[in-house]
């Protein structure tokens, strides 16, 4: 009889629940078979998803059309902006009380706003896939959970550096060998956290202004220091994301990688909005992307996944990753670890004593 009663509460108009929160609840207290029923049921009705991210353009289109495959009676659409820009138009629609987007599927710079100076947007959203997600890739409370992390490396051309001088720590890139062949960011990036978190403030500041006499090439963005490297016009390029390097490797470019110690997991990940326009189809686009088939669907395109029962496909990473573990070299940077006062030092750090000392 309770179950009866919970299955035809469920078809109560939305307006008839306090907010979402409760609304999932309510599934998540069906069997998984009635769950996915009721899911599919109101997906049809509402004929629609849209995603909001900050991932590769061809990724999302890629997540997008095995979702429409899976669930054909929903399109599925999406919004792609850089992080720091998804999160104002985010907050934006938000204050405005335009209730546009299903789902966030976004990196630290996105959620990590969003749940710490508007936690507001969220609602909490414990899909039963999480079950196999590590707990430091999920927030217990359900505010977010990561679908894949990406690796903060260090990329070198293999033709030009000796196995000797690959770099193992960060000290590494002061050697003499480095001077001149090292390229660097002109905006911050992510391994000032990390030199902060090991050396402190005052020896990441000694570390960088070290850095800065080495005479590193500065360039905007990762493809564009990667492609000095295989130009021949640098031999090295800090925080650098493992996917990128593996593709130029499957076209055989000379590019190698080294996990330095420590380096830095950035995970990416999904939140449910206090109000999703279309509450069952983001229900099943969450699901379906942590789900062991969206989780697969990621490490085709040398993601390395956040499931424990999904493997790292991308070739060699795997094993690399394995043992970095085991040394315990990796920092997570997730939504939880977000804030804007630490943010602001760190870029001011970076800034003020790399980029200006290396012009």
């Amino acid at each position: 009889m309770k179950s009866l009663v919970l299955i035809l509460s469920l078809f109560l108009p939305f307006s008839a629940w306090a907010n979402m929160e409760e609304f999932f609840a309510a599934l998540n207290k069906l069997s998984p078979a009635e769950r996915q029923q009721k899911l599919i049921e109101g997906a049809k009705k509402e004929g629609e998803v849209m995603l909001y991210s900050s991932s590769g353009l061809e990724e999302v289109r890629a997540m997008t059309k095995l979702f429409e495959r899976k669930y054909p009676f929903l399109k599925a659409r999406f919004l792609r902006q850089g992080g720091g820009q998804l999160f104002k138009v985010a907050q934006m629609e938000f204050t405005g009380q335009k209730y546009l987007v299903d789902v966030y599927w976004a990196g630290h710079s996105t959620v990590g706003p969003i749940l710490h100076l508007e936690k507001g947007m969220l609602a909490r959203y414990l899909s039963p896939e999480r079950a196999a997600v590590g707990s430091e890739y999920k927030d217990k409370e359900g505010y977010w959970t990561a679908t894949r992390m990406s690796v903060a490396i260090f990329a070198y051309q293999s033709k030009k550096v000796p196995l000797e001088k690959v770099p193992k720590t960060y000290p590494d890139l002061l050697d003499p060998f480095w001077k001149g062949k090292l390229t660097v960011d002109t905006n911050p990036d992510r391994s000032t956290l990390l030199l902060v978190g090991q050396l402190g403030w005052e020896g990441a500041e000694v570390y960088l202004k070290k850095l800065a006499q080495q005479e590193p090439r500065l360039h905007r963005g990762r493809s564009a220091r990667l492609q000095l490297i295989l130009s021949g016009e640098a031999a090295g390029a800090i925080d650098i994301n493992a996917d990128n390097i593996i593709a130029l490797q499957k076209e055989g470019a000379p590019v190698e990688y080294a996990i330095l110690n420590p380096a830095l997991l950035s995970l990416t990940s999904l939140a449910m909005p206090q109000k999703p326009a279309h509450p069952h189809a983001a229900a099943l686009l969450y699901d379906f992307m942590i789900s062991k088939e969206g989780q697969e669907e990621l490490a085709k395109e040398d993601n390395v996944p956040v499931r424990d029962d999904v493997e790292i496909k991308a070739k060699g990473l795997g094993p690399r990753m394995k043992e970095a573990r085991a040394q315990k070299r990796f920092q997570i940077q997730s939504p939880a670890t977000y804030d804007p006062a630490v943010e602001e030092k760190l870029d001011h750090l970076y800034i003020n004593t790399l980029v200006k000392r290396a012009k």
